[in-house]
This record gives structure tokens, sequence and C-alpha cells, in this order.
């Protein structure tokens, strides 16, 4: 993000907050950050700051954004908004009732390559849509010696965290929602402290087509999807972010057995232009792209609720 920020003309890290003192003066050193905080309404304070980057555990964002919100700023918060739809439905009314852009990070969704593949489902190509597989899996999470995702009070576990991913992606790109849901999984631990180490859902979506999730910290690193209709299917491995920046790339597969290759936005940093458009959306924008985060977060608290 610290890249994404500074790649944008005019656009700058004025302060920085975080909790661990020794870990912001670390982070301040390697990306020469010279204001740091431990106060994190002094973030929200600063007449020098336009927009508040949320990116604390999911337990907190809710409480900041609104704060952010309140104070005047635009708001972009990290996935997921909150901890279930409430706390979703409330964020959102607070980004209405102040009248500021509120953006959520998820980043695929501001990639080219992600507009020309729903280009390519919404029109017809593919025939009816009948599946949408989506594999999200990050291993190398549970290899870390603490992280936030593995503690409930933070709102840890990854349903919350790569189970959005396939939900909204399945909402993005074919504008199909559930109507029924199964799920199954596991906890990491026991008791109040355990959460979701991975999560197996199959859906049956709007128009009969069947969606199967599957999102955990067990598998290597997955980000894949496929959307197949009843004339052919679209292929993605890396769909949340490429792999290769420079090889944004997906496939078309035909009944034929033939496929096409192809390659849109080579070079494209897509958390750049996640910043553009937490500066410049306007309301009407981020609203619309609100709605869609608050059906997510009720279909990830059906999963939790029914697992």
């Amino acid at each position: 993000m610290v890249t994404a920020i500074r790649s944008r003309p005019g656009h700058h890290i004025r302060i920085a907050a975080g909790r661990d003192p020794d870990k912001l003066s670390d982070w301040g050193a390697r990306h020469q950050v010279d204001r740091l905080t431990r106060n994190l309404q002094e973030v929200i304070d600063s007449p020098e700051v336009d927009i508040v980057y949320v990116a604390l555990p999911p337990s907190l964002h809710a409480e900041w954004t609104t704060r952010a919100l309140r104070a005047g700023k635009r708001v972009l918060c990290e996935k997921p908004l909150a901890l279930d739809a409430a706390s979703c439905e409330a964020i959102i009314q607070a980004s209405r009732d102040y009248s500021l852009p509120l953006t959520h990070a998820t980043g695929f969704v501001h990639h080219p390559r992600s507009h020309a593949m729903r280009a390519v489902v919404r029109s017809g190509e593919l025939g009816s849509i009948q599946r949408v597989t989506v594999a999200c899996t990050f291993s190398t999470v549970a290899e870390r010696e603490q992280d936030h995702r593995f503690d409930a009070d933070a709102g840890g576990g990854c349903l919350l965290d790569l189970g959005w991913y396939c939900a909204y992606a399945t909402l993005w790109f074919t504008g199909l929602q559930p109507t029924a849901i199964k799920s199954f999984g596991s906890r990491r631990g026991h008791g109040s402290e355990a959460v979701w180490n991975q999560v197996q859902t199959i859906a049956k979506l709007e128009g009969g087509a069947i969606a199967s999730w599957d999102c955990g910290y067990d598998a290597a690193g997955r980000k894949w999807i496929e959307i197949a209709g009843s004339r052919g299917s679209l292929i993605c491995d890396d769909f949340l972010r490429p792999w290769d920046l420079d090889k944004p790339r997906y496939w078309v597969h035909g009944q034929d057995g033939k496929a096409r290759a192809e390659l849109v936005g080579e070079g494209v940093l897509q958390e750049s232009w996640m910043i553009e458009n937490a500066a410049q959306a306007p309301l009407a924008a981020t609203l619309e792209s609100l709605e869609m985060a608050k059906t997510t977060q009720k279909i990830l608290d059906q999963i939790h609720a029914d697992t």
C-alpha cells in the first residue's frame, strides 16, 4: 500500500499509527515515514489527512471507520468491512449520514483484467451460468508466530478473511445471489478462542447455478476462479492479484476444446488504482459497491451460523 499511495501523483503518507512502538518505529524507518503515533485518533484529527486507511483487525473496523467519517475524512477500509452484516450496515449508514465516500479494500475489482473478465461473463459468450468455483487458500498465514487472523476477539478466521473473496467475487462477476447454502469446516483451537481454519461451501444461486467456495489456511496459496456456462468457461488462476504483474492472464474455453488466453492490464498495480478510486469516487458510486459488501457480510453470517 505504501508503494501504491506513492505511485499516484499528489498522494503522500502524512502520518501513520500503530499499537506496537517497536514495530511502528521499524515500519516508519523502512518506509521513510517521519510522523508516527500510537494514538489512532491523532491520525483522524490531523488537518493534513484527507483519506484514512483503516488497516486494523476486523473487530476495530466499525469503530474507527465511523470515527474517521465523523471527522470529515474519506475512508479506505480493509475487508471485511465489519464482523457481521449489522455492523456493516451501521458503517454504510455513517457514510450516508456524513455524505462521505467509504471504499472497501477489495483489490481485484480495481484491475482492468477483472473488468474484462466480467464483460465476458455478462456478454453471454459462456451461455447461461451453471457453475462458479472459487478457491482462496494461504497456508503461509499459519506459519506466522502471531497474527490477528488467529484471534477470535479480533475477528480472525479464514471465513471473514478469505471467504469474503469467495462470496464477493461470485456476486461481482455474475450478479447472482445465493438462494441456499450448505457448509462445513474446521476450527483452529478450542472453545471461544477457536477461529475458522478452513470452510467449504456449496451455494445454490439464482437461476439454478451452483457455486463452490473453498477458503482456508491449510492449503498452499490459491486464488483461483472458474465460471462455467452452458457454452464455455472462463478460468483465472490468480484473480485476486496477478502472480506476475506483467502477465495478468485469463483463459476462455469453448465446448470444442479450444481455448484462448487473454492478457489485460499488463504492469497495473491494482492497489494504485484502488487508492485513486478512494480519493476520487463520488458518494453514489461507493454506496453501490457497499451494498454488495453488505450482501457479502450477510452470506458470511449465514455460513458461520450454519457451519
